[in-house]
């Protein structure tokens, strides 16, 4: 699994913060499946 880097991480915070309501789920979606991509590696 490719991990998140302090640049893409800091990247999608800075879109969070900038984001319109309705973006928000959406874009908090796409940083957990990016965290977690599978549930094999949450239970890991």
């Amino acid at each position: 699994m490719k991990t998140m880097t302090p640049k893409e991480l800091a990247a999608h915070l800075r879109t969070l913060k900038l984001a319109k309501e309705q973006d928000l789920d959406e874009l908090l979606t796409d940083l957990l499946v990016h965290s977690y991509a599978t549930k094999a590696i949450q239970n890991a």
